[in-house]
């Protein structure tokens, strides 16, 4: 019997699918997604050009100082120049210009009323000024935006004086804060304080703001330039005359300070700490002599609450073997404090306040008689570098160079000739303060000195 033949259309037909090519249609439809993919991935976008420009270092081409009215006694104002330049300064003595030449980098002057030394040019980097005599002295500080003071009082024993210096000739505004014991205080008077052009405004704090608590003040400046300074008078009750000395400020808050200025005689001595945040902090305070830092016996953690001030006596523990070789105290704190120091003997009053960190370097007019810097809160081991001049500009001190450790205050004595002073900070940085004992104990804070200064970079709006 015979086999049916099967079919052959059907696989005809298969084979016909199979070897059939995709049509230009479906390539374009696939390979033109894929172009356009790889297109965009090789597209980049703008950059969107900066809105703003960091600032650049320039060469530091004008100074000012403000010094401070005189104390009775204290008309002495010494002005100098660390890079020793030679040349003509402008003055303004109360609302009188003036100038004054500077040779060989340094110069002197008798002055009461308030004056603002102006330096351009080559005597601006490095040009410093101190005011002094009878024992007090106090360094003529640049216009500042903020400045704190600790330790104020406001009370017929114990009264403060501020003063606010205009160095321009258009008009300033500040607003100052005042704390006391439990809080702010209301003081209509300091709230949006105008100073006129060349002119400079006093405030007697027992008069406009009387309290018998300790106070601390923040000078906050809105609009020019204004320096400040604080007189402290100690009146007490009795025939005991009555002490006056100038308090040094202190740049901002810190949760690390330190505070040069213990002095060696028998005195009271009397810590003020201010807490201007809006929570409690807690305030550790160590010793700082030559060879460590230490927590002696018998002083506790100090409790401060919110914007508040609080007063530590210690007259206890700055005596006797605990005090032996103390330069400095080291307070710690959990949050940003300010402070300062006063130490009252019967003859004397001396006030120290919680000094800035140097980066690199630092300059200073001298007092007169005795002195000596004091060299504390190292970052890490290091070398001070110590240049100093007489009246003359003679070289009285030619690069000393003075190891320096953490954890210790380093004393290093100055000629009584020298009134002019540079030093330099290799490997660390530090708190570095003056103390002159020439009629009596002073503490002069010293801050970093510039020699450059921030251009902005201001160009044409991009539209």
């Amino acid at each position: 019997m015979t086999e049916p033949t099967p079919p052959t259309g059907g696989r005809r037909r298969v084979a016909q699918a199979a070897g059939r090519r995709p049509s230009a249609v479906t390539v374009l439809a696939v390979v033109i997604p894929l172009l356009t993919v790889a297109a965009l991935a090789l597209v980049r976008p703008a950059a969107t050009p900066p809105t703003s420009f960091a600032a650049s270092d320039a060469a530091l081409d004008r100074v000012t100082a403000v010094c401070p009215p005189r104390l009775p006694g204290a008309e002495a104002l010494r002005i100098g120049n660390t890079g020793l330049g030679s040349g003509e300064l402008a003055l303004r003595v109360g609302r009188d210009e003036e100038t004054e030449t500077l040779t060989g980098g340094v110069a002197a002057r008798t002055e009461r009323a308030p004056v603002v030394v102006n330096g351009t040019g080559e005597l601006a980097p490095g040009l410093v000024a101190i005011r002094s005599g009878a024992g007090s002295a106090i360094g003529c500080a640049e216009p500042a935006p903020e400045r704190w003071f600790t330790g104020l009082g406001a009370s017929a024993e114990h009264a403060s004086t501020l003063t606010l210096v205009n160095p321009d000739r258009g008009p300033a505004v500040a607003d100052v804060t005042v704390w006391d014991g439990s809080g702010l205080v209301d003081v209509p008077a300091l709230r949006g304080v105008r100073v006129p052009g060349g002119g400079s405004t006093s405030f007697d704090l027992s008069a406009v703001a009387p309290n018998r608590d300790a106070l601390a003040v923040r000078v906050a400046v809105s609009r020019g330039r204004l320096a400040s300074s604080v007189v402290d008078v100690v009146d007490p009750v009795g025939r005991a005359r009555p002490v006056r000395e100038w308090l040094p400020g202190q740049a901002a808050p810190a949760t690390t300070s330190y505070v040069v200025g213990v002095g060696s005689a028998p005195a009271q001595r009397t810590l003020t700490l201010a807490n201007p945040g809006d929570s409690e902090e807690r305030v550790e305070i160590k010793l700082v002599s030559g060879d460590s830092e230490f927590a002696p016996s018998g002083l506790e953690e100090v409790t401060l609450p919110p914007a508040s001030v609080s007063e530590v006596d210690l007259g206890g523990v700055l005596r006797g073997r605990t005090a032996r070789g103390v330069q400095a105290l080291r307070l710690e704190a959990t949050g940003p404090v300010t402070a300062s120091l006063r130490i009252r003997t019967p003859a004397d009053l001396a006030l120290a306040a919680a000094g800035s960190t140097v980066e690199s370097q630092t300059g200073t007019a001298l007092p007169g008689g005795p002195k000596r810097l004091v060299v504390t809160g190292m970052s890490a081991p290091g070398v001070l570098v110590l240049q100093a001049w007489d009246a003359e500009g003679e070289e009285v001190v030619r690069e000393r160079r003075v190891e320096i450790d953490p954890g210790t205050a380093r004393p290093v004595n100055l000629p009584d000739a020298a009134v002019l002073a540079l030093v330099r900070l290799e490997r660390s940085t530090a708190v570095v303060s003056v103390e002159a004992s020439g009629g009596g104990l002073s503490t002069l804070p010293l801050e970093q000195l510039e020699t450059t200064s921030q251009v902005p970079d201001v160009r044409p709006a991009q539209r």
